[in-house]
């Protein structure tokens, strides 16, 4: 068992690499993993499993590690040796990249840099001599993540990865894998509440379905809320049983060949999922307020200490700007411009691209002044109810034991302390 450190700072801001604790040797006694396949949790367990397993990409055995990363995870482990991972700059448990926390396709489109699963020997000898160098590198120092192609790309490239990349770490990685049984109707543990996975566990949460089909994840999660995981599984309903095949159909495939595919970048369907999400919200316009008065941008998501100076850098080249206003206790601001085709302008070039400090922000528009001072009123009816529901904790009714909750000393025009209105 051990602790683990702070993230780790690499050649961009943006690095996810999980620090492997002092004294311990990277590879060898620590994983080579990002921060989100740690969990959340500074303190965990490690297992440590020398030459336990074979890696899924060079054939070669290697030292695995396995671990849960919180109370609501499944156990995790290493499935490729760390120099494979460390030439390629991804984690050895997501496979997905060290710097930007994206899969490798996304990243090698984005930065230009072609699959290289073609490049890689093919025949098992050169194969094994191939892996034994990187192996080599490794030991002595010599490869370095950081050096992976395409990581050293220029400002502008790295502009687009920020764009892509999470600005948090996403922990629904971690769920607990989905019962098999219980899609199929046949799970027996989920009875006697022993069965480990989803959604027999509780955990109610489905990223398999979230990314297209948001309404039917909802209508599950509601469902099994209301009636539990048993009555949902013995559902006739053909809804249900649309919802599950679903389920099913996500976890088809032949793993060791998406977890190659997705290593060299190739035929991977999160990839996709990515560049999807990215031209929904390319194409997504931030649509003008009505109300031609309002000039204002709000800005929301900033870095801690980001000044006035930092924003005017990216707001000025589109309009002459009247005033900013930063709330750095609540990490966002307000630009307001001069003129409203100055505001209009900087919302259609900013509103899904903006990166500050290496962190993905919001722009948005400002709220009109009616608007502001409505929703900071309180409706008449809330008044009422608030004025005729006034706490007098003095007369609650006693305590389970008989004694009374508050005592009459207790009230403010007792004693003559003061008279009540």
């Amino acid at each position: 068992g051990g602790g683990r450190g702070a993230p780790r700072a690499r050649v961009i801001p943006m690095a996810t690499q999980a620090q492997a604790p002092e004294g311990l040797k990277l590879g060898e006694d620590f994983p080579y993993v990002c921060e989100t396949c740690l969990g959340p949790n500074p303190y965990l367990r490690m297992l440590k499993m020398p030459f336990g397993r074979e890696c899924k990409i060079s054939g070669r055995p290697y030292t695995a590690f396995r671990w849960k990363p919180g109370t609501e995870a499944r156990y995790k482990e290493t499935i490729i040796a760390p120099e494979v991972a460390v030439a390629k700059g991804v984690c050895q448990t997501c496979l997905m990249d060290m710097t930007f926390n994206v899969p490798v396709a996304v990243r090698d489109t984005v930065l230009g840099v072609g699959p290289d699963a073609s490049a890689r020997p093919q025949s098992e000898t050169n194969k094994e001599f191939y892996w034994d160098q990187q192996r080599k590198a490794f030991l002595e120092g010599r490869q370095d993540g950081a050096a992976a192609p395409g990581l050293l790309a220029n400002a502008s490239d790295l502009d687009k990865m920020r764009g892509m990349a999470r600005s948090a770490p996403h922990y629904d990685r971690n769920l607990p894998k989905l019962c098999s049984f219980w899609i199929k109707g046949t799970c027996t543990r989920v009875l006697n509440r022993d069965c480990p996975y989803r959604p027999c566990n509780g955990t109610y949460r489905f990223p398999e379905l979230n990314s297209n089909y948001k309404e039917l994840s909802k209508d599950l999660t509601e469902r099994l809320n209301k009636a539990g995981p048993v009555e949902v599984m013995k559902s006739l309903d053909p809804v249900v049983d649309d919802i599950k095949e679903k389920l099913l159909d996500s976890q088809r495939g032949n793993r060791t060949e998406a977890i190659r595919n997705r290593y060299h970048g190739v035929k991977d369907s999160l990839a996709d999922k990515y560049f999807e999400k990215k031209g929904d919200r390319a194409k997504a316009k931030l649509e003008p307020p009505e109300d031609q008065g309002i000039a204002t941008l709000f800005v929301g998501n900033l870095p801690q200490g980001c000044t006035k100076e930092e924003l005017s850098d990216h707001f000025y080249a589109h309009g002459e700007i009247s005033t900013i206003r930063v709330l750095d206790a609540k990490g966002c601001a307000f630009v307001e411009y001069r003129t409203r085709a100055g505001a209009e302008a900087a919302a259609e070039a900013l509103a899904h691209s903006l990166t500050v400090r290496g962190q993905r922000v919001r722009v948005q528009w400002g709220k009109s002044k009616d608007e502001r001072e409505t929703r900071g009123k309180p409706t008449a009816a809330a008044a009422t109810s608030g004025a005729a529901a006034e706490a007098k904790p003095w007369e609650a009714e006693a305590g389970p034991f008989g004694q009374p909750s508050f005592y009459p000393s207790m009230d403010p025009s007792a004693m003559g302390a003061r008279p009540e209105k």
